[in-house]
């Protein structure tokens, strides 16, 4: 009961801490109180106060730097992928629906990038193709770039809350990709449709955007259900592998 009672308390502290930062009350870059002086402030332990910075690292709003302090962290850090990612565990989604959900944000994310593109945006889209063509047999370095790529498009589109909105729909995505089996031609294509998507921003084009990555958005959906199915087909192999190991030694 004592460790319900303190799990609540903390909750209660994360969740005070949390609107005072959303709230902009403690700025980016600031060093909360010491653990000391906020346990005095909510009236509660040390240890209830340690729980709630640690709940709130987790969601990135605070960076605990060990020997220093606790300091808030910009918007861009935060992190809300964790109800798809439950979710998606719980089997209420699944991938190809977060991608369907990813390309009505998508489309219409390319064609304000490219109404409204700007040299900024431009280098971007070129930096992370640049690093797309040298990643291509690098699956942890090539996701890092493809989403950059979708980050630039997402800043050139004008609208902060678009990437707020993307961010945790592309998390889960892109783990599965990582966690699956690779596709060097899949890889390669991918990396036309982003080049595709670019020329089209560069050139203002908002309709050859918004059709680039509907295609794009096409042929992500079948290469995220490509891989889940090889890697489902590689664990169930592994898996009569085991079976069949285990039965052997009690033979």
């Amino acid at each position: 009961m004592a460790l319900v009672v303190r799990r609540r308390l903390s909750e209660q502290v994360a969740q005070h801490l949390r609107e005072l930062i959303v709230e902009g009350e403690i700025g980016a870059g600031q060093a909360l109180p010491p653990e000391r002086r906020l346990a005095q402030r909510f009236g509660v332990s040390s240890v209830v106060v340690r729980e709630a910075l640690n709940s709130l690292s987790v969601t990135g709003l605070v960076e605990i730097r060990h020997g220093v302090g606790s300091f808030v962290t910009t918007p861009d850090q935060w992190r809300i992928e964790e109800p798809f990612g439950a979710l998606i565990r719980s089997g209420k989604l699944d991938l190809p629906h977060v991608v369907e959900a990813r390309a009505v944000i998508e489309v219409e994310m390319s064609a304000f990038a490219a109404h409204r593109r700007d040299e900024e945006t431009i280098r971007l889209l070129d930096a992370a193709l640049t690093h797309m063509t040298e990643s291509l047999h690098d699956p942890v370095a090539n996701v890092d770039a493809d989403m950059a790529f979708h980050r630039a498009l997402a800043a050139g589109a004008g609208n902060p809350a678009l990437w707020i909105l993307l961010q945790p729909m592309l998390a889960p995505i892109l783990a599965g990709m990582l966690r699956g089996t690779s596709l060097p031609a899949a890889t390669a294509r991918a990396l036309i449709e982003h080049r595709t998507i670019r020329d089209a921003v560069v050139a203002g084009d908002a309709s050859a955007a918004r059709l680039a990555m509907r295609a794009h958005m096409e042929t992500s959906k079948l290469e995220v259900t490509n891989r889940a199915k090889l890697a489902e087909e590689k664990n169930e192999a592994s898996r009569k592998r085991h079976g069949a190991a285990r039965r052997g030694a009690f033979a």
